[in-house]
Formats: C-alpha cells, sequence, structure tokens
C-alpha cells in the first residue's frame, strides 16, 4: 500500500536509515511542525520550533551578506568534533522542509554528515520525480465535455435553494 501523506512517505524513507546512525534524525516544516523524529520525547516539539528559527535567522543573515544566493544550495553546521547539529533544506512539493541530524558522542562526524547528505539527496530524488509524475498526469488528464453541458445559471439557483430537497 502506498502511503497516503509527507509524513508517511518521509517514515517510510527515514525509519531503515536512523539505524545506521548514530544521530538523531528528524524533519520539521518551515513553520517549525514535526513531520518526522527519530526520538520521539518531549524535546520533539522544541527541536522543530527551534530548527525552523534558526534556519530563518541563517537566511536573513545570508540575505544581508549575499542577497542574490540561493538559499536551498546552503547547508547549516552548529558542532564541535564529536557533537552537533546538520540542517539541509527540501523542497517537497512547492514546501520548504529541513532534514537535521542532532549528534553527541560521534567518532567521526564527517561520516555522518556524508549520510545525512546522501540521505537529503535521496529525499531530492523521489520528491522531485513524485512532482513530476503528478505534474504529468495533471497535464494529460484533459476533461472531455462537462457533466451538465446544456444546464442554465436559473437551474441551478433552483436545484440549490432552499426548501428544494
Amino acid at each position: 500500500m502506498k502511503p497516503q501523506n509527507i509524513t508517511e512517505k518521509m517514515k517510510l524513507i527515514l525509519e531503515p536509515k536512523k539505524m545506521g546512525l548514530k544521530a538523531r534524525l528528524f524533519v520539521t516544516r518551515d513553520d517549525g511542525i514535526t513531520i518526522y523524529d527519530s526520538v520521539q520525547n518531549n524535546t520533539t516539539t522544541s527541536v522543530s520550533a527551534l530548527v525552523s528559527g534558526v534556519w530563518q535567522a541563517s537566511e536573513a543573515l545570508i540575505g544581508i551578506a549575499n542577497p542574490n544566493q540561493e538559499i536551498m544550495e546552503f547547508r547549516f553546521g552548529f558542532d564541535t568534533s564529536s557533537q552537533g547539529i546538520y540542517l539541509f533544506p527540501l523542497n517537497v512539493a512547492g514546501k520548504r522542509y529541513f532534514l537535521g541530524a542532532i549528534y553527541q558522542d560521534c567518532l567521526n562526524p564527517g561520516q555522518l554528515k556524508r549520510q545525512v547528505a546522501l540521505i537529503k539527496d535521496e529525499m531530492d530524488k523521489i520528491f522531485s520525480s513524485e512532482s513530476a509524475s503528478v505534474a504529468k498526469k495533471t497535464i494529460t488528464t484533459n476533461r472531455e465535455g462537462f457533466l451538465f453541458k446544456d444546464i442554465s445559471d436559473e437551474e441551478i439557483d433552483r436545484l440549490f435553494s432552499p426548501g428544494r430537497i
């Protein structure tokens, strides 16, 4: 059975990947709503809200430095050699999301960052191909004719007027 919404799709993609990562993996919407979090606890909502805020603050700072720079080309890292947070923007169905990892006691943060970047690339491919197939279906599914071809405005008014049940 195919997943019905973005949350289910994200979960199907990310659940198998979280086993190979020694980090908290999450996806949040641009407005700070949690879409996926591999660690569901009392910090889930806070993480999503803070990630959204820190990205928007970073975006504002980048806009000051270079207003013509495309923000989707950036990633955000705030870390030491063994712990930190790593964020990527995602574009899914025309909306912006953030994929991130929070890690601590990491022996090889470079490898972890590479794994998260590969997950982001995979998600970009999956969701861009879905967007392309939906767009193709929309273009090729042209309606031929109308259900009520010869109906007047007066007939519609009478049909939906009160007392005409």
